[in-house]
């Protein structure tokens, strides 16, 4: 335990001064407690993105253990735990810092919500928290912030959220494209195989998530209902709305295409309302 108190605080000083920043704790200086939920499941997920990136982008490493052979410029991935009932997303690069926090308890609740009703398949935590990673080193290539964080929850102030939502696309088609090259090598090869099984688990993702669209929101598609099709905050582009759109460039399908334009077209008809019925 005290071994991998002394990794963390080496990895959190590294981080910090790599990020311009005071060698203070970037998650209780932000008000979160690191979390020891998790830690296996994300320890492997950060092995798998890491040999999925080869050359394309900085390590990951996590915080709370020693990994030999480890690069030194290696970002620290932290496990945080923030305010009861704070709005806070599975994982993010936080702003000041080049890092990322992944947030166990959300990533659990998330898929858990996600892989509930009728007509769902079960999502696995791990090959989605691949994706989530890879979009996470996504905007650490590109410098830009995925969250500001204050006080133990995410902070929707002082974004600009064109410019917000533009990095959360940007991040998206870097995972995406990951994903793809890496999933049309030799079968035989484990990183194609680990791509591949993420790749299922983001058509499962659009799946359930059609699923809630025509189920659970039946005729939402005919009016465009916002709460489905607009956007889910200030700063993020709606979530199904990114995975049709990540599916339709990783497999550039005419069937992944129509997805996206249907829901797209749905988005537009919310945007302008029609009345349902002609006025006499």
């Amino acid at each position: 335990m005290a071994v991998t108190k002394i990794w963390a605080k080496t990895w959190v000083a590294i981080a910090c001064l790599a990020a311009g920043v005071s060698a203070a704790d970037p998650v209780t200086e932000r008000g979160f407690a690191h979390s020891a939920e998790g830690q296996d499941l994300a320890q492997h997920a950060i092995a798998r993105v890491n040999r999925l990136l080869t050359d394309q982008g900085p390590r990951l490493r996590p915080a709370w253990v020693d990994v030999v052979g480890a690069p030194s410029d290696a970002v620290p991935v932290f496990l945080v735990e923030g305010a009861p009932g704070a709005l806070l997303t599975p994982a993010a690069v936080p702003s000041g810092c080049k890092c990322v926090f992944v947030t166990p308890s959300v990533l659990r609740d998330w898929v858990r919500r996600n892989s509930a009703g009728q007509g769902r398949m079960e999502l696995d935590a791990s090959h989605f928290l691949v994706f989530v990673l890879l979009h996470e080193v996504g905007h650490l290539r590109s410098g830009t912030t995925g969250a500001i964080y204050r006080d133990g929850a995410m902070s929707q102030l002082n974004v600009e959220p064109s410019r917000a939502k533009a990095a959360e696309e940007d991040a998206d088609e870097f995972a995406a494209d990951v994903l793809a090259r890496r999933a049309r090598q030799p079968i035989a090869n484990d990183d194609s195989i680990s791509a591949n099984w993420v790749l299922i688990e983001l058509t499962k993702l659009s799946w359930n998530m059609q699923a809630f669209r025509t189920l659970d929101e039946f005729g939402a598609f005919s009016v465009g209902k916002p709460s489905v099709f607009f956007d889910d905050g200030y700063s993020h582009p709606n979530l199904a709305w990114r995975i049709l759109r990540v599916n339709d460039r990783i497999h550039g399908s005419r069937d992944t295409r129509d997805l996206l334009e249907a829901f797209e077209e749905a988005r537009r008809r919310g945007a302008d309302p029609q009345p349902l019925y002609r006025k006499n």
